[in-house]
Formats: structure tokens, C-alpha cells, sequence
């Protein structure tokens, strides 16, 4: 049993197509990751059971910039198969010394812009929706996740939960 006290994101840093955007991203929403299941009952059962349908449910990254920032306007523009990489890092401590590394990065595109209300003196948010096709979660170091929705790749600590799947398809 593991007994402590949590951990605390002391800081991160966004990038988008390799650049930093240190000091310009106030808030980002990571996609939560959901299977597909379908609940399933028949007779005999006392209860209904979730079938994995072998599916993920994507959903979009979120992200608030502090300013209408033109390189990310410009990303509004691409087009299926004219994804960049979006990378969040961060930076996790405990007690003591120790700083763990958390990754997540994303092949994706901007299909969302809310350049929303300005108000003079008043710090602008402007919320931003990236949809992905590929994502990678690492923690120091280590690859937990590793999907490409386009090419049936779904790898889950170092699991290939579509081997065989990819297999019976002729998908290598």
C-alpha cells in the first residue's frame, strides 16, 4: 500500500509545432480518454456488463491563450492529414527534491477559435479546440499511452491492445 502525499503540478509549458509558448498559455484542458462500450444483458445475468467495443471516444484539447495569437490563428486553416504536434510538459513535485516529468503530445489541428470579448484593461482569454489523430503520454520518461487513431496503433503500458486485431487484418 502507497501511502504519501500527492504530488502537485508546480509547473508546465505548452508548445505548438515545436515553438514554446511560455507565458502565453494560462489554462489547457487535456483530452480525457474514454473507451467505447456498449452495456450488454441477457438471460441469466443478474446485471447489465459494459462490452469494449474496440474503440476510443476522442475528444478535443483545450486550450486558453492570453492573446489572439497569430501562429495559432494560422492553424486554423489545416486540413485532415496536415496535423502538427502540440505538446504539454509539466512538471510534478512531492516532498523532497524529486521532480517527475508528464508529457503529453498530439498530432492535431485548430478547428475551434472563440476570440470572444475584448475588454480594454481586462486580460483576454481566448479559448482554443485542437482535435488529434495521434497522442502520446509519457511519465518520466515512460510510454503509458501510445495511439494512432489513422493506423489502428493503440499501445497501453507496452501493451498492443490491437496485435491482434491488426493481425487478423493484415495490418502490420
Amino acid at each position: 500500500m502507497e501511502r504519501r502525499a500527492p504530488k502537485m503540478l508546480v509547473d508546465y509549458a505548452w508548445y505548438q509545432d515545436g515553438i514554446g509558448m511560455i507565458g502565453l498559455v494560462p489554462k489547457v484542458k487535456l483530452p480525457p480518454l474514454t473507451r467505447i462500450v456498449e452495456d450488454y444483458l441477457a438471460g441469466g445475468m443478474v446485471g447489465a456488463i459494459k462490452i469494449d467495443m474496440g474503440a476510443i471516444e476522442t475528444e478535443d484539447i483545450e486550450v486558453t491563450l492570453a492573446e489572439p495569437n497569430p501562429s495559432t490563428i494560422k492553424m486554423f486553416g489545416l486540413t485532415n492529414g496536415e496535423e502538427k504536434p502540440f505538446t504539454f510538459r509539466a512538471a510534478y513535485q512531492g516532498p523532497g527534491a524529486a521532480v517527475d516529468r508528464f508529457k503529453v503530445q498530439v498530432y492535431g489541428r485548430v478547428y475551434g477559435l472563440d476570440l470572444g470579448e475584448l475588454e480594454r484593461k481586462k486580460l483576454t482569454e481566448v479559448p482554443c479546440k485542437i482535435t488529434w489523430t495521434k497522442l502520446k503520454m509519457e511519465y518520466n520518461g515512460e510510454v503509458l499511452i501510445d495511439i494512432d487513431l489513422l493506423s489502428g496503433k493503440e499501445e497501453v503500458g507496452g501493451v498492443d491492445r490491437r496485435a491482434g486485431i491488426n493481425a487478423a487484418l493484415g495490418i502490420s
